[in-house]
């Protein structure tokens, strides 16, 4: 299927508080759903962020398959949604605005930054009864450090496959991590479809989602002067977001245990990308963290989008119960 039509798309400035903030922007789009029953009694916001390397576009699928999960729950039947996503400053769309501005000091602090930037920019707090962060990988672990920073942020956060560590690796071994090696991988391709077919039967991803794949390379590619097509977010920026993340990760592992709002955690259980062990998660913080394992590897959203939808249905419900009960308090 194709991508979702936005209902608007906005560009606004990064956050005033990093570096770059006086010329990087955002590209973000919002989709709004209304409530199969009117009039809506509730009006949910749900935030989505990409892994490193990808694009809003390849969480579509996933998008509209959670939408639909949503509206088969009766408890949803009055509710109006609108969805967000967007791309990181080096990604997609933002980085084809951003292109010539790239810095060394941009790390995953800033991204989360960026990510209080999106709720701000377009006033979710005040225009919603919820908001709720749905993140992968390099995504989700921003939203961990933002509701470290500025708790209460989010009503409740799906954080599949977070990056975190217990530790910091020497530098040297750093050097040798796989996931470095995005500095060789290829960028330019003849053609949209000379890219499909030099990546579709790789092992990493011949067992993406058909629908994943296909608007990967039609939305994170860009025509070039010369007639090729190029990837939007730079393998150099690919790479220096895995070059800086060890601050960040081992700052989101810990902040795991000051969290005050629901967080579901959704690990994959063929995962390379996951050091520490999951299931320990819990124990850090037994009001507000679960953890649920699922088949897949690290890229499990993009593999099987349909495999996360019960697990955003159930943070939903839970965080939502925990607002509830909290604002009866008040």
């Amino acid at each position: 299927m194709p991508r979702l039509i936005p209902t608007e798309t906005k560009v606004i400035k990064v956050h005033p508080g990093t570096l770059g903030y006086q010329i990087q922007q955002l590209v973000v789009e919002k989709h709004c759903f209304k409530a199969p029953q009117q009039p809506a009694q509730q009006k949910l916001a749900l935030l989505f962020s990409h892994s490193n390397g990808f694009n809003k576009e390849t969480l579509h699928p996933l998008i509209r398959r959670l939408v639909a999960g949503i509206r088969e729950q009766v408890r949803y039947q009055h509710t109006d949604l609108c969805v967000y996503a967007w791309d990181a400053r080096t990604h997609g769309d933002s980085a084809r605005l951003n292109e010539g501005t790239f810095s060394e000091t941009y790390n995953w602090f800033d991204h989360a930054l960026d990510t209080q930037q999106v709720i701000r920019s377009l006033d979710l707090h005040t225009g919603y009864d919820g908001v709720f962060g749905i993140g992968h990988s390099f995504g989700a672990t921003a939203m961990l450090l933002l509701e470290y920073m500025f708790p209460q942020t989010f009503t409740g956060i799906c954080a599949i496959e977070p990056v975190l560590s217990s530790d910091i690796l020497d530098t040297e071994l750093r050097a040798q991590l796989p996931i470095l090696a995005s500095l060789k991988r290829r960028d330019t391709w003849p053609d949209r479809e000379s890219c499909y077919k030099s990546l579709v039967h790789r092992d990493f991803w011949k067992i993406f989602d058909p629908e994943v794949m296909q608007l990967y390379v039609d939305y994170g590619l860009y025509e070039t002067p010369d007639g090729t097509v190029k990837l939007k977010t730079p393998k150099e920026e690919e790479y220096h977001v895995f070059n800086v993340s060890s601050y960040a990760t081992l700052t989101a592992y810990n902040s795991i245990r000051a969290l005050r709002t629901p967080v579901q955690f959704v690990f994959a259980s063929s995962s390379v990308y996951v050091t520490i062990d999951p299931l320990e998660l819990p124990n850090f913080n037994r009001e507000f963290a679960n953890v649920n394992m699922v088949e897949g590897t690290h890229m499990v959203p993009n593999e099987n989008p349909q495999l996360m939808v019960p697990e955003i249905l159930a943070l939903m419900d839970r965080a939502l119960s925990v607002k509830k009960r909290i604002d009866s308090k008040l």
